[in-house]
Order: C-alpha cells, then sequence, then structure tokens
C-alpha cells in the first residue's frame, strides 16, 4: 500500500472530504476510539472558500458533544432574529429569537466559514486524524475484509469502511451508488462577502433582509465591524455554472440591487469583485445514504439549500448521530441503517422547508411582489414555528432518538 500508511485493523476509517460534516465526524470518532484518516481533494488553503453561514441552536449544541460550542460561538455574531424589508423598505416582520434560543439551550451565530473550518481543522489534527489534502477520489473497491480507496495521484489506502463528506457532487456517491440521482438545480444563485462600510448602522444581533425587486438581499453588522452580506437571485443553470468573471460578477450585483432602500444600495455599491457565484443545488430523496462499507453525510446524502439557515447544522448533528449508533451498534452496516432512520425523515423535511422558502425570492413582477407582502406577514409567523421545531433537537443529548 502507498500513501496514506496503515492503522490498528478494524477501527481504520477513511473519510472523504474536509469540510463541515468531514472535520466534525473525524474528532467524535477520535473521541470514541477510532483511528481516522481524511482525504480532501483540494489543497488546505482552499477548504475555507465561502463566505459565512449561520449556525442555528441546533448546531450549537450538536457541537457541544465535540467540545467545540463555546470556542467555534466565540469567533461570530450573536444572531437574536431577523427582519425582512420589502423593496420599498417597509418592514414585513421582525422576529426576535432570544426566547426560542432559551428554550433551546443555545442561541444561534453567524461566522465566517474560513473560521468554523479552522477550529474544526484544529481540534481534527490536534485530537490525531491524518489529513491528506490534494487527494481526488477515483476508485472504491471492495473486498471481505475492508475496502481500497484510490486516488489521482497514485496514492491507495485500506479502510473498514468510508464516509464520504464530500459534499453536493460527492465523488464518494457516484463511485459508490453510480444509479443515485444527481442533485437539482434550484434556480437561485447567490454570491456574498465582507465590507467595511462604517457608515452602515450595526444590526443589533438581526439579520436583516430584503425583498427587492430583482433579488434577495441580506447582511448583518456588529459594532464597528465589517458588513457581512449576501444574497440570492434567479439565474439559469449554465450561466450559474460558469464561473462568470469577478468583476462581472460584482456588477452584476451592484445593478440588481441598485434600487433596493438604504443602506442595501449603499452596500452593493461598495462591491468591487467577487471570486464566484454560489449556484444552489438541493437533494429532496436519495434512496439510500449507505451499503455495508459506505456511508454518506451532509449535502453527500441530503444537499440542503441555505434558505432555511440549516446546511452546517445538518451535517455537525449527522457525525454526531453516526459516531453514537457506531457505539451502540457492533457491525457498521448495522450503524449505517440506524444512522439513515434517525436522519431521513429530519433532513428531508428541512430539504423541503428550505426549498419553499426559495421559492419566494424569485417572484418577480409588481403583481406578485405586492401579492407575496400581502401574504408573507401570515406566513413568516408559521414558519417560525417550523423553524423553532427544527432547533429544539438536541443531538448532543439525545443522538439515539428519532427527533420528532
Amino acid at each position: 500500500m502507498t500513501g496514506a500508511g496503515t492503522a490498528e485493523a478494524g477501527r481504520q476509517v477513511a473519510i472523504i472530504g474536509a469540510g463541515v460534516s468531514g472535520l466534525a465526524l473525524a474528532i467524535r470518532l477520535l473521541q470514541t476510539g477510532w483511528t481516522v484518516e481524511i482525504f480532501e481533494a483540494r489543497g488546505e488553503e482552499a477548504i475555507g472558500d465561502g463566505a459565512f453561514l449561520t449556525l442555528a441552536p441546533n448546531g450549537i449544541n450538536a457541537l457541544r458533544a465535540l467540545g467545540l460550542a463555546e470556542r467555534i460561538f466565540g469567533r461570530g455574531i450573536p444572531t437574536i432574529g431577523f427582519e425582512i424589508l420589502n423593496a420599498a423598505g417597509k418592514r414585513i416582520a421582525r422576529l426576535d429569537e432570544r426566547e426560542d434560543q432559551r428554550r433551546a439551550g443555545a442561541a444561534s451565530v453567524t461566522l465566517k466559514r474560513c473560521d468554523l473550518l479552522d477550529v474544526l481543522l484544529g481540534e481534527a489534527k490536534r485530537a490525531g486524524a491524518r489529513i491528506r489534502f490534494g487527494h481526488v477520489l477515483t476508485g472504491i473497491e471492495r473486498d471481505g475484509d475492508g475496502v481500497t480507496l484510490n486516488f489521482t495521484n497514485g496514492a491507495t489506502t485500506a479502510a473498514e469502511w468510508i464516509a464520504g463528506c464530500d459534499g453536493v457532487w460527492s465523488r464518494t456517491r457516484r463511485l459508490a451508488f453510480p444509479g443515485a440521482p444527481d442533485p437539482v438545480y434550484t434556480g437561485l444563485t447567490g454570491t456574498g462577502g465582507f465590507l467595511d462600510l462604517p457608515s452602515v448602522a450595526p444590526t443589533d444581533g438581526f439579520m436583516r433582509m430584503v425583498f427587492g425587486e430583482h433579488a434577495f438581499f441580506g447582511y448583518i453588522k456588529e459594532g464597528d465591524g465589517p458588513v457581512f452580506w449576501f444574497d440570492s437571485f434567479a439565474l439559469d443553470e449554465e450561466t450559474a455554472v460558469a464561473r462568470p468573471d469577478p468583476t462581472m460578477l460584482a456588477a452584476l450585483a451592484r445593478e440588481l440591487h441598485a434600487t433596493d432602500p438604504a443602506p442595501v444600495c449603499d452596500i452593493a455599491a461598495g462591491i468591487s469583485q467577487l471570486p464566484r457565484a454560489y449556484p444552489v443545488f438541493d437533494m429532496a430523496h436519495l434512496p439510500c445514504w449507505y451499503d455495508d462499507r459506505v456511508v454518506l453525510l451532509g449535502d453527500a446524502a441530503h444537499a440542503v439549500s441555505p434558505h432555511a439557515g440549516q446546511g452546517a447544522s445538518m451535517a455537525i448533528e449527522d457525525a454526531v448521530v453516526l459516531a453514537a449508533c457506531l457505539g451502540a451498534h457492533p457491525a457498521p452496516a448495522e450503524a449505517f441503517a440506524a444512522y439513515q432512520g434517525l436522519r431521513r425523515d429530519r433532513v428531508e423535511r428541512i430539504v423541503r422547508m428550505s426549498r419553499r422558502r426559495g421559492s419566494q425570492k424569485r417572484v418577480q413582477g409588481r403583481l406578485a411582489l405586492f401579492l407575496r407582502d400581502l401574504i408573507l406577514p401570515l406566513v413568516i409567523p408559521v414558519m417560525a414555528r417550523r423553524q423553532r421545531d427544527v432547533t429544539l433537537y438536541r443531538a448532543d443529548l439525545d443522538p439515539l432518538v428519532k427527533p420528532r
């Protein structure tokens, strides 16, 4: 065997992907006695790509099982609720979630993706994970004792089983389950970033979101720190996946939000370059997430669009629940079956919830905008109750109990 080396027989797991789910799983498995190697296609400097995300209370609580909740929470902006405005700047809704967060036992936090990955990667290394960057998976060979993995750089490694944590376009899923459906483009693409704009007032812990005439925009700012901003807009799939030029992409963002109410138009005016756009794909149903040697986690199993703010939280929950199932069942395949049984209904419900929210962002035309402004104040309290039910789940306390 070349490349990765060997580990204790019968306790070796290979994790494909050093994103949120892969690193969280590695940490939890190392805490429970497994030997772990992580294989990541990208270089180490690239794994924090992306702007920012929000971890909901259920995500922060799942991090408690890893011992990282407070450390990660301290890297971001406490997020106590959200405001929604229409294209004229009129407030449609304002939800203060502090009481719900108190009931959940944790608050939400908005933080840079690179900061979350920095903490997870550092802890995985400290705990003893061997992490191989620049390893692109090309083959999975099963035998009686486990699997052998092949990579484009010629490296091979053996493991008892593997976890595919390699995202929405998972190579693990394609190789292990070639008949699995592909993710579906939702019709929306997003961009985002950070801008130092002293003229923009802090949002006092609220994520402020605007349904503009041409696109959706959200931002949050703490004190004199930078503005964290994102947007979401309709774009055809061919253009979305073609990776537009950064300067042209910035010009599009400025154009889309030029007529939005202040300070959105002012924030947009400060956008000079955008490294890339993020086409939004999701996956409503994958027939099976596992076989006797392979299991999928996070977006590889159930890609969630970002509109419900649950993608990273679901990935961390997956890791905690799978690790608990492995501790409760003697054979990995039994643990994988239990894990899917505990997770599938919950994550597919959140995929549907997020897709519905995204559909509201595609509304265009004056009549459609008028009807949306009329209906949203009635719909948002219902959405908030569903969100509350999602965030009350405690993977750190009850990982082997199926969420309601």
